[in-house]
């Protein structure tokens, strides 16, 4: 940044405009804009030359509603654009192209962080994750990790935003919007004492290895099994108990 330069009244807490900072200050074409027109500060970096960024300002309400932020060594690439409420001045949302697209968007009421959404390193239409976040605490409390396809949805963690403790995971079929299975887990302390694989068949395994109860294909998706189905998993049951072999052990 720059030094400051004082413009007319001094900028207050709430980001009106009033101040120049090593920087090209367009409020002298108030009058030729319209309404809907937001007024635009350029600010430049030392050399006089390039652009750091550009900050708009609401016509009305003199309020910062967007800066756009430009790379350190090639001001024609954007780094990131901040987005604002024209009232408040609080933070709405904000892109940034660092390594790769994320969006960030912040709570209207508060101005915290709400959710972000990462996109892939070479296709910046294409979801990689979405973490959501806690409002009170700003913690993330929930991940989505989407297929490479950027659309459909492998993986859901739901956290528990006071530890950063996974506490279930859910996993979704290739190609469908259909569970394959969850998992629960159950801690004391900082340590996990407990597994709970939830299947999409009418059983339940644990881990350790506890046949407790039965829970139903409906419960999880809505799918029941067919007869052949269920014959299948009755067989398989039956096979594990002759073997002696743990319920942990089986992936479904």
């Amino acid at each position: 940044m720059g030094n400051s330069v004082m413009c007319g009244k001094k900028e207050n807490e709430n980001n009106k405009f009033g101040i120049l900072v090593n920087s090209k200050f367009l409020l002298e074409l108030k009058g030729e804009k319209t309404e809907e027109e937001n007024l635009k500060e350029t600010i430049f970096r030392h050399n006089g030359t390039s652009v750091e960024k550009i900050i708009e300002y609401h016509p009305k309400t003199g309020m910062k509603v967007k800066v756009i932020n430009y790379d350190y060594f090639n001001d024609k690439k954007i780094k990131s654009v901040e987005e604002f409420d024209k009232e408040t001045g609080l933070k709405t949302r904000m892109t940034s192209y660092t390594l790769f697209k994320s969006v960030t968007e912040f709570d209207v009421k508060t101005g915290k962080k709400t959710k972000t959404t990462n996109y892939d390193i070479k296709n910046e239409n294409c979801k990689t994750s979405v973490y959501d976040f806690d409002i009170e605490l700003e913690k993330i409390n929930r991940v989505t990790l989407f297929r490479p396809d950027g659309v459909s949805i492998s993986m859901v963690k739901e956290i528990d935003p006071s530890t950063g403790m996974v506490t279930r995971a859910i996993n979704y079929k290739k190609d469908s919007t259909a569970i394959s299975s969850v998992s629960k887990y159950d801690f004391q302390g900082d340590k996990t004492i407990k597994t709970t694989f939830y299947y999409n068949t009418p059983v339940y395994f644990s881990s350790p290895a506890v046949f407790d109860k039965k829970v139903t294909a409906d419960y999880l998706n809505k799918k029941v099994l067919d007869d052949s189905g269920q014959r299948r998993m009755t067989r398989l049951i039956d096979n594990l108990y002759k073997n002696k072999m743990s319920f942990s052990s089986i992936s479904v």
